[in-house]
């Protein structure tokens, strides 16, 4: 690749860095933060959101910068032409209707979790877990998609996150994560209390396409005031056919 090409790849890599720094972030964020989280120089960082600004990918105010209005034109796109989103939309909506929970599907980016689609069951859930939202793969069904992965890809992760603060107030350390990953790969499902929020209750079971390549996961979840475990469970059977509904179509 010539000078001109490596600099422009740069240039995306700089933009790219910018919007996932804001897109993390809990609020606008100034210069010099965006500049620290996305380890870039200061003036980089400078001339780099300020084309975002321009087309319309970060906007500014008066605490800061954030994300800009024409990012939400590409989520719509999306949630519109991902195939796995569509299609998994119709089969929560029935698996909602029938458990009265609220079910997702969350597939894998990177080391975390993203969930693209959700219904809400007849109980709303306490807290807020949005379409887009990235969550860490050590906790709740997260474990499912690593208990998908090749066993040195695992070990690589394991080594990276050794340990986690559960809601509980409990460290999940290497040898409990290992251990629910093994009865992941077992049991065909994993079963999670709180884990990511206090009090959360989830069931989730891997999504395989028609080739048996794994493409997400599929969870119900609720909370413990609303239903037990062992009531939890007792889905299961519905969550594994809503799971084979969508790997049959994807």
């Amino acid at each position: 690749m010539g000078a001109g090409g490596g600099n422009q790849g740069r240039t995306l890599d700089r933009a790219l860095d910018v919007l996932e720094c804001l897109e993390r972030a809990r609020g606008p964020l100034r210069l010099s933060d965006i500049a620290r989280e996305a380890d870039l120089h200061l003036a980089t960082t400078q001339r780099t959101v300020n084309q975002l600004v321009r087309r319309g990918y970060v906007q500014q105010g008066r605490l800061g910068y954030s994300l800009g209005p024409v990012v939400l034109g590409l989520a719509h796109g999306f949630v519109v032409n991902d195939r796995v989103s569509t299609i998994a939309t119709p089969v929560l909506t029935e698996l909602s209707a029938t458990t009265r929970l609220t079910s997702s599907v969350f597939v894998r980016s990177g080391d975390e979790r993203i969930l693209i689609a959700r219904v809400s069951g007849a109980d709303p859930l306490r807290y807020q877990f949005p379409i887009g939202r990235r969550v860490s793969l050590n906790v709740g069904g997260g474990k499912v998609l690593l208990a998908g992965w090749p066993d040195a890809e695992i070990e690589d992760y394991v080594r990276r996150y050794p340990e986690v603060p559960l809601a509980s107030g409990r460290i999940q350390g290497e040898r409990a994560l290992m251990e629910d990953i093994r009865g992941v790969r077992e049991d065909g499902y994993y079963l999670a209390e709180s884990e990511r929020e206090l009090g959360a209750l989830s069931l989730s079971v891997p999504v395989y396409d028609a080739d048996k390549e794994l493409v997400g996961a599929i969870n119900l979840v609720t909370t413990t005031d609303v239903t037990s475990a062992e009531k939890l469970l007792t889905w299961l059977p519905e969550l594994s056919r809503g799971a084979g509904a969508i790997g049959a179509r994807v």
